[in-house]
């Protein structure tokens, strides 16, 4: 037989099987699937990528670096105080005019003029004096002992092996039936 002909006797013997006719029932659910219009298929698209995007919005607002620690409030204010207002200065015009328009300084200049200048290699500490308590401090506790444990030594006994009797001289018969030989 030819491969064309396998091919062949394949095809009657599938198109037998499925000569068969279908019951009405199903005929009618497969014709109401194909008229019933197609479902929303961007509906859960669009939901898969508002999800992304709001996880990759929160990632970046957890990985986004936390705003410099904000110095004393005092601090904060002199520094503010003591910045000098800039003036514009405008080629041509009355100076008395100028001066009257200050410009409010700008956050990095006051961001800038809060955090003190330590110059480079210079060690920096706090000291901070402890409040007043009515409560006595703790006296030292005494560090517990602990007696050494005692090693004793494990040593076995001595192992004392007797000797073998001496064997008398042994007969083997031979097995007569060939199949108990093996």
């Amino acid at each position: 037989m030819t491969e064309r002909e396998i091919d062949t006797a394949i095809d009657r013997a599938v198109r037998d099987f499925m000569d068969v006719d279908t019951d009405s029932a199903f005929r009618a659910r497969v014709t109401a699937r194909l008229q019933r219009p197609a479902g929303r298929a961007w509906t859960p698209r669009l939901a898969v990528a508002a999800v992304v995007t709001v996880a990759i919005a929160m990632a970046f607002l957890w990985i986004r670096t936390p705003p410099p620690a904000a110095t004393t409030e005092g601090n904060a204010v002199s520094a503010e105080q003591a910045l000098p207002l800039p003036t514009p200065s405008v080629g041509g015009s009355d100076p008395k005019a100028a001066a009257a328009v200050p410009m409010a300084p700008t956050r990095a200049s006051a961001r800038r003029a809060a955090e003190p200048s330590i110059p480079p290699g210079t060690v920096v500490a706090a000291v901070a004096e402890m409040p007043f308590t009515s409560i006595a401090p703790l006296t030292a506790i005494e560090p517990i002992s602990v007696e050494p444990i005692a090693n004793t030594p494990i040593t076995p006994q001595e192992i004392v092996v007797a000797p073998l009797s001496p064997i008398a001289e042994v007969q083997i018969s031979p097995l007569e039936p060939r199949t108990a030989r093996n």
